[in-house]
């Protein structure tokens, strides 16, 4: 993970710091966030080659007009790290198949997809995984006390992530949203909001209804006290 991660690069005015999990083609939930602060710096995750090559290129367009607003050009060169690997429970870091969907890319997952609900399979491939504890235990936590918030949209594969950040959520993570996707894809009958909650409460976190998220939230009552100081918005 060292080679994905340089402190370096995020600017001296940043402040805070968000991570995006699973980033389609256009980013567009970095995008609401680094139009709403000027002095965050987001992460985004993002394992598929062809949405890898989509956002490296910039100037995206949207491929539907129910999508998001792509990201822009500007924060792509300033404020946002793209880390093209995926994200699992992994104790080392691994390859494993990653299936690339021909209809919509950002239904690509690592686990196998129902091709009645989400169309052809496009191409497998192999893709980088690594847990979200291989990308903290490199983080610079002494520049930055705490991530302000992690969405997860990873098709399946959201409870694993979570899991696999090992205690890092409890100790250094505010706000969560994952998406329990466990119908669409074989394998992953795990990634339940039930699931999510039982383990996110063992972490020292509550469920909550928040008018800028659409799938389950979650806030850490150890920074219970920062909760309506820090954006966080997963719409669209």
């Amino acid at each position: 993970m060292e080679n994905y991660y340089n402190d370096s690069k995020i600017p001296e005015n940043i402040q805070s710091i968000k991570i995006d999990i699973g980033l389609s083609y256009s980013c567009p939930h970095s995008q609401m966030w680094l139009e709403q602060d000027p002095n965050i710096y987001v992460f985004g995750f993002e394992p598929n080659p062809e949405c890898i090559e989509c956002i490296k290129k910039g100037n995206i367009e949207k491929r539907n007009p129910g999508h998001g607003d792509p990201i822009k050009q500007t924060y792509l060169e300033t404020r946002f790290g793209l880390i093209p690997v995926a994200l699992g429970n992994v104790d080392t870091p691994k390859e494993m198949d990653f299936y690339q969907m021909d209809r919509d890319c950002g239904t690509s997952s690592l686990y196998y997809p129902n091709e009645y609900e989400l169309g052809a399979i496009k191409t497998v491939t192999k893709v980088p995984v690594y847990s979200l504890k291989h990308f903290f235990d490199v983080f610079n936590w002494s520049r930055f006390k705490m991530i302000e918030y992690i969405k997860i949209d990873a098709q399946g594969a959201d409870y694993d992530i979570l899991v696999g950040a090992g205690s890092y959520l409890k100790d250094r993570v505010v706000y969560i949203t994952a998406e329990p996707e466990h119908y669409t894809y074989s394998g992953c009958s795990q990634n339940t909001a039930e699931n999510m909650t039982n383990y996110l409460e063992s972490q020292g976190f509550m469920r909550i209804q928040h008018p800028n998220t659409r799938d389950p939230t979650y806030l850490n009552t150890k920074f219970a006290h920062l909760k309506d100081s820090i954006y966080i918005c997963q719409m669209g």
